[in-house]
């Protein structure tokens, strides 16, 4: 069976991501103020530029896939989040577990539909880190459902950790970064013997821009 690749962006939320609320303690931020993520100039690294200068930028050099992930399989479901940083550093250490920026995740989802969560983004971060999803935590959210892959998820990709917007769906930049990850790395198997992806392999991506 040919491997689904991720191209399409959806704008409509799938069962298994859906989200009914997002309680963080914080209230939504207006929607033109936009998260902003950018390229650099080398196409080295991603910054993700917060709505606020009370943080610093997070920047991504690689993504990761964790070994800790589901193989595979197209006939499954699957939910991923891919990690970009907590209390504003790429570089942080949550309940103990170590992580840096471009730290992905993908589960299928009967591996974790026993945590107790109330939504399977939630379960997934609840399963890795231990502890239920802080709002401090800022991360994009993606998942594989009926042969597709989506990018929508209230839990991770708004801005209540000051990194997103309101908007569900993942910015371009987002996306574009998963989905290459996804087809270069997790769909092959490849991560298996080579689990990164380093920023500079971007540059063959001419729908990456800079900002």
């Amino acid at each position: 069976m040919t491997s689904p690749r991720p191209t399409e962006k959806d704008g409509k939320v799938p069962d298994l991501i859906k989200d009914k609320s997002h309680s963080t303690g914080r209230s939504p931020m207006a929607k033109s103020q936009m998260a902003n993520p950018t390229v650099s100039r080398d196409r080295n690294s991603v910054a993700f530029v917060p709505i606020t200068t009370a943080l610093p930028s997070l920047n991504m050099n690689t993504i990761h896939i964790s070994c800790s992930s589901d193989r595979f399989d197209p006939s499954g479901n699957f939910v991923g989040m891919i990690v970009y940083g907590c209390n504003g550093q790429s570089d942080f250490y949550l309940n103990g577990r170590h992580c840096n920026a471009g730290y992905m995740l993908i589960k299928d989802v009967n591996s974790i539909n026993h945590i107790r969560a109330d939504t399977m983004h939630k379960k997934l971060f609840k399963w890795f880190f231990g502890i239920d999803l802080p709002s401090e935590f800022s991360g994009g959210g993606f998942a594989y459902q009926n042969g597709k892959w989506k990018h929508n998820s209230f839990s991770f990709n708004i801005n209540a950790d000051l990194y997103h917007d309101t908007q569900k769906g993942m910015h371009q930049i987002e996306q574009q970064l998963v989905n290459g990850a996804l087809n270069r790395l997790y769909i092959t198997d490849q991560w298996f013997y080579s689990p990164n992806l380093p920023m500079i392999l971007f540059k063959t991506f001419s729908c990456i821009q800079q900002e």
